[in-house]
């Protein structure tokens, strides 16, 4: 139901919102549009898989296929349903499906909501409902208003609009006590009171001497709908006590200001195709005659959860059918979940997800959620925003222990840019590991970087893990990045160092260049953020494991997550000896913070 011009309208509000000084779609912010093609398109637009001349928003999607049905649990229907739903005019149906859905035609009168193609039919059956339920209804003619050219003011007209397309209020509205109505609008969204909630009349509240009512008390079949407006707004009847009231609303009715008046109601016993997608109900009656749409059939058919709550009238297997030209938009759309599997390591011995997560407190169920089927054995995160006196209670994650090294801890140089870096707020990093697990966080000296080291002694890899702030001068950053691997070197034949650089691999690293003088790997090799750069960097030496890296897509950092797997048998002979790159033959563990003197200020 959205168009182009509809997408464009959002992307300029967001540039507006966010500032945006270039034409990035959107203002730079990630969108989700969910829905199905399949459905209704617009009622006056072009769809969004249609080619649009000009700038196509569009084509910066790309595509997820969901496969999980919700409305419906009965399997046989939701397959059914889903055969519909893709089904071309030239391809004959099922017998079984004919069969089924024939057996739903059972001419019984219900009072389910009936859904029809044409507004004729619909108006036709609510008419005919409300002379029904309703012997004495109260019609409520629209207040239609018009500029006086003259005082510039809007006065009350004698009639109505000739053409009042620009609005969705009623001219003519009647309803009595058992209507069944709608809400035509959104009134409050907070409160549920939107467009396409329906209920029922319980009392019309009017005035002495004036034929518009001042207050329609409607009962949803929701309870939550309308439950803040009726905490302050109760109808002192005890039958009334769950109705909600609705106001009049005004609504611009004509192109040259013309307003119009009315309750923001429409009966509906009846509804058409198009005012339900969306809508799910318990029972319904389906009217297949005079579908003049694709999709038509499939929206009404699938409003209803199960089979038995379906009543179908004038049944046509040729009123089912969808617009062929979809699925070859769809096959065109690139896909978000790019098919690569977890890294192919059968058994990993040890598995490290690398993510920044730009505020962990925010982020950490949506952090949870993409890991917890990948089962890391450990968990590392750059950019936590955590203070020094951040409470880590709230950002536990079961079977883990954190530990956090915020940006306030990190720096002790009085270098003035690194005194900079020390002022500002967020940065640090932070390590995840499993509760029970032979894992020590090791105390390194001052480096003046983010930076956490722990030691795996079963498997004796140590593993630093940094976040380089894009303010730390890089010849400053490489130097004490040199002190670290000075460090690290004696401790373990296998060293990882991980983390956000803030360097774009693929347009050239001189970090990337300075490790691999070091007898390092860089691991991963697609682009780490959305904006197609590789700034995030495992760097791995050893002789012992074979590593693997997958960039793995997530939902709410402009960063991807990263899954490093280790498993032992490494090939033996792909390092040359670590002592030609460091040249300590004969430093001792205990000498290592003698080479710490270097004066950086």
């Amino acid at each position: 139901m959205v168009d182009h011009l509809l997408l464009a309208y959002v992307h300029g509000r967001l540039r507006q919102i966010k500032q945006t000084g270039d034409f990035s779609p959107f203002g730079n912010v990630s969108v989700i549009a969910v829905g199905d093609f399949y459905q209704l398109p617009p009622v006056k637009g072009k769809p969004l898989y249609s080619s649009q001349v000009g700038v196509d928003l569009w084509c910066h999607f790309s595509v997820v296929q969901l496969t999980t049905v919700v409305r419906q649990k009965d399997s046989v229907f939701a397959e059914l349903l889903n055969r519909l739903r893709v089904r071309s005019r030239d391809t004959p149906m099922l017998e079984s499906d004919v069969h089924i859905l024939k057996s739903c035609e059972t001419g019984e009168e219900s009072s389910a909501l009936h859904i029809f193609p044409t507004n004729r039919k619909v108006n036709e059956h609510n008419l005919k409902q409300l002379c029904r339920t309703c012997p004495d209804p109260v019609t409520i003619e629209a207040q239609d208003f018009m500029n006086n050219r003259s005082t510039g003011k809007l006065e009350l007209m004698a009639g109505h609009h000739s053409a009042a397309l620009d609005t969705s209020l009623e001219e003519t509205l009647s309803l009595g006590p058992d209507a069944r109505v709608m809400l035509c609008k959104n009134v409050d969204v907070e409160d549920g009171l939107v467009n396409g909630a329906c209920g029922t009349v319980t009392h019309i509240q009017l005035r002495q001497g004036d034929n518009f009512p001042q207050t329609v008390y409607v009962k949803f079949d929701d309870e939550k709908i309308g439950s803040q407006r009726r905490k302050k707004r109760s109808h002192a009847a005890v039958a009334c006590r769950l109705s909600t009231a609705i106001d009049p609303v005004e609504e611009k009715a004509t192109k040259r200001g013309g307003l119009r008046r009315q309750f923001p109601l429409k009966l509906a016993w009846a509804c058409t195709v198009h005012k339900v997608q969306g809508l799910t109900v318990d029972r319904a009656v389906v009217c297949l005659e005079k579908v003049f749409a694709p999709g038509q059939a499939y929206v009404a058919l699938s409003r209803v959860r199960d089979l038995s709550g379906l009543i179908i009238m004038n049944f046509k297997e040729k009123s089912i059918y969808c617009k062929d030209t979809i699925k070859e938009a769809l096959d065109r759309m690139p896909p978000f979940l790019i098919e690569q599997p977890r890294p192919s390591l059968d058994t990993p011995t040890l598995s490290v997800y690398l993510m920044n997560v730009q505020n962990l407190s925010r982020h950490l169920m949506d952090l949870v959620s993409c890991t917890q089927h990948l089962q890391p054995t450990c968990i590392a995160v750059t950019e936590t925003w955590l203070t020094a006196h951040s409470s880590l209670d709230g950002v536990q994650i079961d079977g883990y222990s954190f530990h956090s090294r915020p940006r306030a801890l990190c720096y002790s140089s009085s270098h003035p840019k690194l005194l900079e870096l020390q002022a500002l707020e967020h940065g640090g990093v932070g390590l995840y590991r499993p509760a029970d697990s032979d894992c020590d966080i090791l105390q390194a000296p001052d480096l003046d970087l983010e930076c956490l080291v722990c030691l795996w002694n079963k498997f004796n890899i140590v593993m630093a893990v940094i976040y380089r702030p894009p303010r730390y001068p890089n010849s400053l950053f490489k130097q004490n990045l040199q002190r670290l691997l000075r460090w690290l070197n004696p401790i373990s034949d296998t060293i990882v160092v991980m983390g956000d650089f803030n360097e774009n691999i693929l347009t050239g690293s001189s970090i990337c260049k300075l490790m691999g003088s070091k007898g390092f790997d860089q691991l991963v090799t697609q682009a780490s953020t959305e904006k197609g750069t590789l700034i995030d960097h495992i760097y791995v030496r050893s002789r012992q494991f074979a590593v693997e890296c997958a960039v793995m897509p997530t939902y709410f950092s402009d960063h991807e997550g990263i899954l490093c797997s280790f498993r032992a048998g490494g090939d033996q002979g792909q390092l040359e000896e670590l002592d030609t790159w460091f040249e300590l033959d004969d430093v001792e563990f205990e000498d290592v913070e003698g080479m710490f003197e270097d004066d950086l200020d």
